[in-house]
C-alpha cells in the first residue's frame, strides 16, 4: 500500500445543551492524502483553510499523529509526504484540528496495514487532542454521545434523520474562543437539571426529525450565555434566522461559528444571517450542510 486518501467531517460540539457530551458531524470535510516516498523526508503541504497558519513540518497535527502511531508500532516508512486540502475553517468551533489528528492516525494506520481498530484510533486521538466527543463523532459520523468513566472514554454514534443545517462564520479576527477556564466551576442545580433534560430531548428530536421538539430542546444555560456576548450582533442574527424559517440557533462549539436548524428555506436563512451580520458591521460567510452519517472515509491506491 503506497497511498491513502482520508476525508474527515467537521464536528459541531455541544449542540446547545450537550456541553462536552454531544457532537454533530457535518458534511464539510478535510481531505488528507498520504503517500510513501523512497527518500528519508517527512513533508507536509497545506492547502485551503489554515494554509500559512498550520505548520508544514512534523509539528502539523496530521504528521504529529502519524509519527505517534509509527512510534507505537516501532515502525516508520523511509519517507512520507502528506497533502492536507482543508475545507473546515480553523479554530472556529468546527473541530478542524481534531479532524487533522484523526486523519493522520487513520492514514498512517492504513499505510501500515491497519493494525489498529477504529476503537484504538479513537483512544489515541483522544490522548493527542482531548475533546473525546469531537473525536468519536468525526470517526463515526451522525450524532456522537460521549462520556468518561473509570475505564476511560465510552461513546455511541446515533443515527439521525437526514437534515441540513446552516452554518455561519463571522469574520472576527480578535475573537478569543471562550475557554473552559472562563466558565463557572459551579452552576446552580436548576441549570444542571435544565441541561440534562434538554440534552435528552435534543437527542430524541434529532433521531426522529422532530423540529418542534428540537426548537425547544436547543437551549443551554452552562456555556453559551458566557460566550455569545463576544459575537457582535448575535441576538439580531438569531432573530433574523428565525424570521427566515430556522427553528433554533446555537453556537458551534465555543464559536464564533453558529449553526441554525431548519426544515426548509436554507438559502433564505443564509441570506438573512449574512444581512444581520452586515447590519452589525461584521462580514461573514455561510454554508448549507447536510448532517454527515459516514464519519471517516478512506480510499486506498496500491
Amino acid at each position: 500500500m503506497h497511498k491513502v486518501n482520508v476525508t474527515i467531517p467537521a464536528v459541531s460540539t455541544n449542540v446547545g445543551p450537550g456541553y462536552d457530551v454531544l457532537g454533530l458531524a457535518l458534511n464539510l470535510r478535510n481531505v488528507i492524502e498520504m503517500h510513501l516516498t523512497r527518500d528519508d523526508h517527512l513533508s507536509v503541504e497545506v492547502r485551503g483553510e489554515g494554509a500559512g497558519v498550520l505548520p508544514d513540518n512534523f509539528y502539523n497535527p496530521v504528521m504529529t499523529a502519524a509519527i505517534r502511531l509509527f512510534q507505537l508500532l516501532e515502525q516508520a516508512p523511509a519517507g512520507l509526504h502528506v497533502t492536507c486540502t482543508n475545507y473546515i475553517p480553523l479554530d472556529v468551533g468546527l473541530s478542524a484540528r481534531v479532524s487533522l489528528i484523526v486523519g493522520g492516525l487513520v492514514g498512517a494506520n492504513n499505510l501500515l496495514g491497519s493494525p489498529f481498530r477504529h476503537e484504538d484510533l479513537i483512544g489515541l486521538a483522544v490522548e493527542l487532542a482531548g475533546q473525546p466527543e469531537s473525536v468519536a463523532t468525526a470517526m463515526r459520523g451522525g450524532l456522537g454521545i460521549c462520556s468518561t468513566g473509570p475505564d476511560g472514554v465510552f461513546y455511541r454514534a446515533i443515527e439521525v434523520v437526514p437534515m441540513r443545517v446552516v452554518v455561519a462564520l463571522p469574520d472576527l479576527p480578535n475573537y478569543e474562543p471562550r475557554l473552559r477556564d472562563d466558565l463557572p466551576g459551579q452552576v446552580p442545580m436548576a441549570d444542571a437539571v435544565h441541561n440534562i433534560g434538554h440534552t435528552a430531548l435534543l437527542i430524541e428530536a434529532l433521531r426522529n426529525g422532530d423540529f418542534n421538539l428540537l426548537a425547544r430542546a436547543v437551549d443551554d444555560r452552562l456555556h453559551e450565555p458566557a460566550r455569545r456576548g463576544f459575537i457582535p450582533g448575535y441576538a439580531g442574527v438569531v432573530e433574523a434566522a428565525r424570521d427566515a424559517g430556522a427553528v433554533a440557533v446555537t453556537l458551534c462549539g465555543a464559536g464564533p461559528a453558529i449553526m441554525a436548524f431548519a426544515n426548509y428555506n436554507h438559502q433564505q436563512i443564509e441570506a438573512a444571517i449574512l444581512g444581520a451580520f452586515e447590519s452589525a458591521g461584521v462580514a461573514a460567510r455561510t454554508w448549507s450542510l447536510g448532517v454527515d452519517t459516514q464519519g471517516v472515509v478512506i480510499s486506498v491506491v496500491e
